[in-house]
């Protein structure tokens, strides 16, 4: 019932593409976590739905820690990397360990030289309000 299509892939712009360069280059690159590094573009994939970004769209990137507390139990960390183009994010990837968060800002950072790496807060000091 599923992938009886193939692989498609969501663009940045919303829409699908099925060309077999970008196909072929999801299925040999590399993996860390649910992200890929291809030669034409990142891969990763949220919710079911495989993503491709061409390296120079990814603006800047960088590492969120969040941290979850349980009743009675220790606290839970997840790393979250965090991609932005035109001052909004527009990617949040979830690992369970900072091994493998730290390794893929790593290997975007090579891909994408001209990417900035670090997170700059808002002006003001304080995220817009969702009311």
């Amino acid at each position: 019932m599923f992938g009886l299509g193939g692989i498609r892939l969501r663009g940045p712009d919303k829409k699908y593409i099925r060309d077999e360069a970008h196909v072929e280059d999801y299925k040999n690159a590399p993996a860390v976590g649910r992200v890929r590094f291809g030669e034409l573009c990142f891969y990763y994939r949220d919710l079911g739905v495989k993503y491709y970004v061409p390296y120079d769209y990814i603006e800047r990137a960088f590492i969120r820690i969040s941290e979850t507390q349980p009743d009675d139990s220790p606290p839970i960390y997840y790393y979250r990397l965090i991609l932005v183009h035109d001052g909004k994010e527009f990617a949040n990837l979830i690992f369970n360990k900072e091994p493998e968060a730290d390794e893929a800002l790593e290997k975007l950072s090579e891909r994408a030289p001209n990417m900035a790496v670090g997170y700059i807060p808002p002006p003001g000091g304080k995220k817009a309000s969702f009311r």
